[in-house]
């Protein structure tokens, strides 16, 4: 790998994930991305409910390449007397407690108002201070934990400009471990950065086999909902949604269930818990990848969905294309830079394809 290729790839990961973009409050995400896409785009569009589309250029079948800015968050439900955030989450377990998977605490946070953003810290009572009881809690409850953002009062928190309904994020800086990139948003920040590459190097290549589009959608997390309107702003031929892949290659999952493996490559996915995805473009983006000597996983995700779905159902031939990921929703999201340029090269050769080629 080309160490200026990485060094960009860092720097331009580096960006997006640090941005703020909890799911409803996309905007910063959007407008840098805009801006960015500005450069290289014949045409850039804001949609009504707040997707980035632009339009690279080629001619032929129009091919959609995107992902999603939002990322996780939870939700200021209340505050209290003496100033700390109660929280809340659309992802409850069956009995409404908090999911076992979900650990923000101890975390660094940051909490998105209307007006700015204010620094913060999951926190919870520690084993110093509390009895037995809070201790041997089999589940931890929302209300065992909360935000403290420095305030004494209320009224403190009110002058911040926080209220209820201000999302709350993970806020830890994006860093280098060895070749891997570790922070918060990678799910999905790393597949925007994916189409802003490749759009870039693609921008006048007079070799598209497409009329080139990529797109940025909202509230990925929260239904699809960014998606679910993109048939309706464009008429896509083909699309290909861009999103973290699952891997197996660490302690607690079972590699019979996630064989895929960080360093291995991008992922095709042609299936997950919501749908089977187009099999000819699935297995072209396969075929592309071999053609370019690039190496290529094949997977079934089964606790899994995409905005890949919502195409589908509006009757566009979609493909799901992953970069293997780590440690998904949670703060320390982690990616192979190796993977993420090669998800760029893959893409970069399929665009080239003749779409009519047998796969």
């Amino acid at each position: 790998m080309e160490p200026a290729r990485g060094a960009e790839l860092f720097e331009l990961l580096k960006t997006l994930t640090e941005l703020p973009g909890p799911v409803g409050h996309e905007d910063p995400v959007q407008d840098w991305l805009a801006a960015r896409w500005g450069r290289v785009a014949q045409e850039v569009r804001r949609t009504r409910v707040g997707n980035v589309l632009a339009r690279i250029g080629g001619r032929g079948p129009r091919l959609l390449l995107f992902g999603h800015a939002d990322e996780l968050c939870l939700v200021v439900k209340s505050v209290t007397d003496d100033g700390f955030l109660h929280l809340w989450h659309y992802g409850n377990d069956a009995t409404g407690y908090p999911p076992k998977w979900f650990s923000p605490i101890y975390q660094p946070a940051l909490v998105v108002t209307s007006t700015g953003s204010i620094d913060g810290a999951f926190a919870k009572a520690s084993g110093h201070v509390t009895g037995g009881r809070l201790r041997d809690k089999e589940k931890t409850e929302w209300n065992d934990w909360f935000v403290d953002v420095g305030a004494r009062s209320r009224s403190d928190v009110d002058a911040l400009g926080i209220f209820a309904g201000a999302r709350v994020i993970w806020n830890p800086p994006t860093r280098r471990l060895g070749r891997n990139i570790v922070g918060k948003a990678m799910d999905d920040r790393a597949a925007l950065a994916i189409v802003t590459l490749a759009a870039e190097r693609l921008a006048n290549d007079d070799h598209l086999g497409y009329e080139l589009w990529i797109g940025s959608t909202v509230q990925e997390e929260n239904g699809l909902i960014g998606a679910a309107s993109l048939a309706d702003e464009v008429e896509f031929d083909r699309a290909i949604a861009v999103d973290v892949g699952l891997t197996g290659d660490h302690p607690g999952p079972d590699p019979k269930d996630f064989p895929s493996r960080l360093g291995g490559g991008p992922i095709v996915v042609y299936q997950d818990a919501s749908c089977h995805y187009s099999r000819g473009l699935s297995d072209q983006l396969v075929a592309a990848g071999e053609q370019a000597s690039v190496p290529v996983q094949r997977a079934v995700f089964q606790y899994y969905g995409s905005d890949g779905a919502a195409l589908l159902r509006r009757g566009v031939e979609t493909a799901l294309l992953t970069y293997p990921t780590r440690y998904t929703h949670s703060p320390i999201e982690t990616v192979d830079e190796g993977d993420v340029l090669a998800t760029v090269d893959l893409l970069c050769a399929f665009a080239r394809t003749d779409p009519e080629r047998a796969a």
